[in-house]
């Protein structure tokens, strides 16, 4: 099998339909099933139903896995080759937004200035995203907000962040604080930071926020100068609050569970060293 058919066969499990894979890929159509029927006779087994649509069989979902770790070996092998003429190491980093506010990006640029023949790579996701990318070889070092417990990974705890409701300074509203039961009568920027047991708890469906971002800083400039509430990790605030732009308001009836961190690695990594010293900098 070849890159060709790989890719095919991704994209045609994703758009589940040969029309449109042709045009993702810019090819025929005819190129399309002439690559996934070399690929399904290399294999010995049939790879997508094609009466009433087009789907993946039983052994299509089987190596639908592995056909997107062995895509991204071969991208993480080109990559490191690209960059060895000029680096001696190299680290690919997946880290969640919130961390990387908070902790890593300082870290990074402390570690590559004292490291200069080391590349470092960094893509931010959520944490199950992370996880799969770091399963899939993707990525050599994760740092996320959820724990994992397979044999073959390192599964380091980095403390944990406190969660706080704030607000701008302007609003003048809850002076002495607000019950976990007033909450849900906020209007909230939602965030996507709690965790799920802590959100269903102090938002019970059918509640829904006006407002949603995907990353918690991005929650900062919709709530600093609006009557709108947020809850974020102190430590994302913490310039803010100390400035005098947000204020916090004491939540008196509720305990709102602080967010861990985690970095994941493959135990038996070949960069395992180059983790470590990552980890312990400075």
């Amino acid at each position: 099998m070849n890159t060709e058919q790989l890719e095919t066969f991704l994209a045609l499990a994703e758009t589940k339909n040969f029309s449109r894979c042709a045009q993702r890929l810019i090819i025929s159509q005819s190129a399309v099933s002439k690559r996934i029927f070399e690929l399904e006779k290399e294999l010995g087994q049939t790879l997508f139903h094609r009466s009433g649509g087009v789907a993946l069989t039983g052994e299509g979902r089987a190596f639908r896995p592995y056909a997107e770790q062995m895509l991204n070996l071969r991208e993480q092998a080109a990559e490191r080759l690209r960059r060895s003429s000029q680096y001696t190491s190299h680290l690919l980093i997946g880290c969640t937004y919130a961390y990387y506010d908070l902790r890593l990006g300082a870290q990074i640029d402390g570690f590559a200035g004292e490291n200069p023949g080391c590349s470092v790579k960094v893509r931010l996701a959520h944490s199950g995203q992370l996880i799969g990318l770091l399963l899939k070889s993707a990525l050599d070092v994760a740092f996320t907000h959820s724990p994992i417990e397979y044999p073959e990974y390192t599964c380091e705890s980095l403390g944990e962040e406190e969660v706080i409701l704030v607000t701008g300074s302007s609003n003048a509203a809850y002076p002495h604080g607000i019950s976990g039961a007033e909450l849900q009568t906020l209007d909230m920027v939602d965030s996507n930071f709690l965790y799920a047991p802590t959100r269903l708890r102090l938002f019970p469906p059918p509640h829904q926020a006006q407002l949603s971002v995907d990353i918690a800083s991005c929650a900062i400039p919709l709530i600093r100068s609006s009557g709108r509430f947020a809850l974020l990790p102190r430590g994302m605030v913490e310039a803010e609050l100390r400035s005098g732009t947000l204020r916090e308001i004491v939540v008196t009836d509720e305990s709102l569970p602080p967010v861990r961190n985690f970095a994941v690695y493959r135990t038996a990594s070949g960069e395992r060293e180059l983790i470590e010293r990552f980890l312990r900098y400075p």
